[in-house]
């Protein structure tokens, strides 16, 4: 999949993200796909993923798209992983990578139809946390 998606998560912009549960927690996105020239919106849920080791966790995440025709949406699933930063760092640096599944959907008009398309691919991605009570994030995916 070609297709370069930069992703600014604009916490608090949308909705306020806060603690779902302990060390959970929930957002929204606001992102914008290179490929598709569009502005998307959508939400995340981060959950610890302690068992493999401090610092990793499940993040999966759905983004609608808003193109200028047809329909646009993806469903992520990936696994994250923070690193180990001083207390006082000004960000805390992330890497991920996961599965994506992206479907497209254009409408023909008339006696022509439409025609979908569903894609799997793989993400592949990092980015920076801010800390504070909101935690606003930045990253890339490819």
């Amino acid at each position: 999949m070609k297709k370069l998606l930069c992703t600014v998560a604009l916490v608090g912009m949308l909705v306020a993200p806060g603690a779902v549960q302990a060390q959970m927690n929930a957002g929204p996105i606001l992102a914008y796909h290179t490929d598709g020239e569009s502005i998307g919106a959508g939400g995340f849920i981060g959950i610890p993923l302690t068992q493999l080791g401090e610092g990793f966790g499940i993040v999966p995440n759905f983004i609608w798209w808003f193109p200028d025709v047809g329909t646009m949406f993806e469903i992520n699933g990936d696994v994250s992983y923070f690193f180990p930063v001083a207390e006082d760092s000004p960000v805390m640096p992330f890497a991920f990578g996961g599965l994506n599944i992206f479907r497209t959907s254009f409408d023909l008009g008339g006696t022509f139809g439409s025609v979908s398309s569903t894609d799997v691919g793989l993400n592949l991605g990092g980015g920076v946390q801010f800390p504070g009570s909101l935690q606003p994030f930045a990253g890339a995916k490819f």
